[in-house]
């Protein structure tokens, strides 16, 4: 049985037909299904050459007569000796040879063969009648001969196909047995590789076994090997190469225990490699202990020598020491790699290494550092120069040794600053005691420049960053900048060590350790004792030039001393009272000693006392002494505006709205108690327009700030000083313009029937309101001029006018409301209406 997918073979087969007329002869066999081609188109398609044409001319003349056919030769002669011999008739088709045959003179001869077609002599009608059925038949059989061979191929070719079936049967038989045998080998193929596969499986699963178990079996082997390479007594063991890879082994070893202490003696292995690591590194620490101290005795009896000049000197001390980083470096490094794993097993170990650096240094630079300070002569030279020249020698020597530090270790800030700080200490024993001694405000100033100064060109490069160990923190700076004005490039920013600390405060990041040198952190303390004394001492100068102060001759001497440098005080005024001054406080830069000869005494001490405090001490400790200043120069400038009043009352509160103004201008820049970086108002004028914008009342006090936060008691107190003296002043002006009407409005005031009294007749109230008339406006432009003369600024003097000119309007128009009342309409009709006067005025 073939499988579906073999191919069947369908044998083409001639149909069979039932007649001889079905089967028409092999020439007249019809082309179905073929186009056929004319002649004239074959010859049209396919022409003859000449030769060709010649060719069929010559076989065309050969077969032009045919020869008879060799059967039919014999009749021509006796010369054929083959005669044709009739087919093999079947019986039924042989009739008349059951008829007996005539007599012939031959018949009884049987050496002749006899034949039907070509007998030798016909006699009888049986013979004539055999040899005419013998022809009909040749005939009939020479007709159906195509048909026959025709046949006779058909059977041939059926034959064939029946074999080529048989053949494809038995191949169909013979191919699905091997298909069989080929399902029968998949089978078995499959068992086999599947075995196979198992096999390899179970060898890879044995392989990968075999090779986790060598791979573990490492860590624990490894200890032998290391223990053996430990009990090597050479010195210089840990400078071979095999050395730094061990221990790095050693720390993959404990680092793997430690996650697989769950394997068989996994604890005692991982207490063993831990002895290891701690052997290794105290090789390491013995080594470096021990080169250190002998390069350093080294160094100490090569320096004993005094005749070494400075460039060897330098070279033993650093470059001496910088050979030995390459060498010692790599194994500190690995030293503090493993301390900062297990700080409390190897800590003590980079301890005495660090120890034994800085004893080391300490008795090579210690001594030079000393006798350096003292070729300053720190007990004779200006205070000033011994702490730029000793801090910036402090500054260079303490950076070559965080250089050299560095080269060797990446940690122990803390002990490096201690070291670094024992080294300026040389310098600070001296520096100490002539700061705290120091009275001159303006040495300590300098003092404080210089060390900021230090300080700033090292923070510059590095603002981002701060120290990790709490020694070398710089102290934290608490709230926020006294000064609310926003100052970006202001020096009070750029040098206030206490602001920069806080910005690095503010932005704590982690940082690369060892990453600069931070000089501040080694000026920090004699900067606070420069701090402290300078605080000190201004309090001293303000309790005694300020609070305590006592008018000398001269100090009170006014208008008369403001007509002394009007111009150089203009100057100074129309600067001070821009509202689109700098946010920079304007005492920080005071004008000339000129322009300050006109200012009282108490007011030229607070403000340099200020200027000199603002840029060298914190801000919480300025904000304070600021506060306290302040409102003790305003109480010296009222004891002062009293005593001059005493005299001069207009004068004195001139004089005091004038230096509450300075006051107020020079410290407008420090917002007390307000927000950083936003000011309380925007200049002088704005302030004394909302101070005095409703002319009524004059009480528009509650307008003065842009901000709605409370006063502080420096800002109130100054504001409500200025306030009460602008009232004053304004009062007086009202006064002295309405003099001449203001006893007529006191008689007046319990009286009735005022046109009947004698001195209150309507020519006398005329009389009283023409002198009014004349000379209101005079008193107003002299007020004026006066106010000019104390303010020397146009805005200024315009700004306090319009209140008091409202003032003289609403006193007189209480007037003019008592003439309408008690007076007949002529009398009210010719005196001049509120709104006359206030034309007036403003005219």
């Amino acid at each position: 049985m073939s499988r579906s997918s073999t191919p069947a073979y369908n044998f083409r087969r001639a149909p069979i037909g039932n007649g001889r007329a079905s089967q028409p002869s092999r020439s007249a066999t019809p082309t179905l299904g073929r186009n056929t081609i004319t002649l004239e188109e074959w010859e049209s398609k396919a022409p003859l050459s000449d030769e060709q044409l010649g060719s069929i001319s010559v076989v065309k003349d050969k077969l032009a007569q045919r020869p008879l056919p060799e059967k039919f030769n014999a009749r021509a002669g006796p010369s054929n000796p083959q005669p044709i011999k009739p087919p093999n008739w079947p019986s039924h088709s042989s009739p008349i040879s059951s008829f007996p045959s005539s007599p012939t003179p031959q018949s009884t001869s049987r050496l002749a063969p006899l034949d039907p077609l070509h007998p030798s002599s016909i006699v009888t009608p049986q013979q004539f009648h055999e040899h005419f059925t013998a022809l009909t038949l040749s005939t009939e059989h020479e007709q159906d001969s195509l048909y026959r061979d025709h046949l006779a191929e058909i059977v041939g070719l059926r034959e064939k196909c029946d074999n080529l079936v048989n053949l494809l049967k038995e191949g169909e038989t013979e191919v699905g047995e091997m298909l069989r045998c080929l399902e029968y080998v998949e089978e078995r193929s499959e068992s086999l590789r599947g075995a196979c596969e198992d096999l390899l499986e179970e060898q890879t699963h044995l392989l990968t076994h075999t090779s986790q178990l060598a791979h573990r079996l490492t860590f624990f082997t490894f200890l032998e090997l290391a223990q053996r390479m430990l009990n090597n007594p050479s010195s210089t063991l840990v400078l071979s190469e095999e050395f730094l890879p061990m221990v790095k082994r050693l720390d993959e070893c404990l680092g793997y225990l430690a996650e697989h202490n769950d394997f068989k003696d996994a604890e005692l292995y991982l207490i063993r490699y831990q002895q290891c690591m701690t052997r290794s590194m105290t090789l390491i620490k013995i080594y470096f202990i021990n080169t250190i101290r002998a390069l350093g005795a080294e160094v100490g009896k090569r320096l004993a020598d005094k005749s070494l000049s400075e460039t060897t000197t330098m070279a033993l001390l650093y470059t001496k020491f910088n050979s030995l980083s390459p060498t010692l470096q790599p194994l500190l490094a690995e030293l503090e790699h493993r301390v900062a794993l297990t700080p409390d097993e190897l800590t003590s170990l980079l301890n005495e290494c660090h120890s034994a650096w800085m004893s080391t240094r300490q008795s090579l630079i210690g001594g030079r550092v000393a006798e350096e300070v003292i070729r300053m002569d720190p007990t004779a030279s200006d205070l000033v120069d011994l702490t730029r020249v000793g801090c910036s020698y402090l500054k260079q020597t303490c950076l070559d040794e965080f250089n050299l530090y560095k080269s060797f270790f990446l940690s122990g800030e803390s002990q490096l600053y201690g070291f670094l700080e024992t080294l300026c200490d040389y310098l600070y024993d001296h520096l100490r005691p002539r700061i705290l001694h120091e009275p001159s405000l303006e040495v300590l100033c300098s003092v404080c420049t210089v060390l900021q100064a230090l300080m700033v060109l090292d923070v510059d490069s590095d603002e981002q960053q701060v120290l990790d160990t709490p020694v070398s923190t710089p102290g934290s700076y608490e709230g926020s900048d006294y000064f609310g004005a926003k100052r970006p490039s202001s020096r009070r920013q750029a040098s206030d060590s206490s602001t920069i600390m806080t910005r690095q405060d503010s932005q704590r990041k982690r940082r690369k350790p060892l990453n600069r040198l931070h000089t501040e952190v080694l000026l920090k303390m004699v900067l606070q004792d420069a701090q402290t004394r300078l605080v000190f001492r201004a309090q001293a100068l303000l309790r005694a030039d300020v609070e305590y102060y006592a008018p000398h001759d001269g100090d009170l001497d006014y208008p008369e001393k403001l007509s002394k440098g009007v111009n150089a005080r203009a100057r100074q005024m129309a600067v001070s009272l821009d509202e689109e001054d700098d946010d920079a406080p304007a005492f920080f830069s005071l004008p000339s000693a000129e322009a300050q000869e006109s200012w009282y005494p108490t007011l030229r001490v607070t403000l340099w006392v200020l200027s000199c405090l603002y840029t060298h001490v914190k801000s919480s400790v300025f904000e304070d002494l600021a506060q306290e200043s302040i409102i003790l120069c305003r109480i010296s400038l009222s004891s002062a505006a009293q005593l001059l009043s005493a005299k001069k009352p207009e004068d004195g509160n001139l004089f005091l709205v004038r230096h509450l103004l300075l006051l107020k201008e020079m410290t407008a820049g420090l917002e007390l108690g307000q927000r950083r970086g936003e000011r309380g108002w925007s200049g002088i004028t704005d302030f004394l327009r909302s101070l005095l914008d409703n002319a009524g009342t004059m009480l528009g006090y509650t307008r003065v700030f842009k901000y709605s936060e409370p006063l502080t008691d420096a800002k109130a107190d100054v504001d409500r000083s200025l306030k009460a003296a602008c009232e004053n002043l304004i009062s007086i002006c009202t006064q002295a313009a309405m003099s001449p009407l203001q006893p007529f409005l006191d008689k007046a005031a319990n009286r009735s029937d005022l046109s009947s009294q004698d001195w209150a007749k309507p020519h006398k109230v005329m009389e009283l309101h023409d002198q009014f008339k004349k000379g209101v406006r005079r008193e107003v432009e002299q007020w004026e001029a006066k106010l000019m003369l104390y303010l020397q600024d146009q805005d200024t003097v315009k700004v306090l006018v319009p209140p008091a000119q409202n003032s003289i309007v609403d006193a007189y128009r209480h007037f003019h409301d008592l003439i309408r009342a008690e007076y007949d309409f002529s009398t009210a009709a010719a005196i001049l209406t509120p709104s006359a006067v206030q034309s007036l005025l403003y005219a």
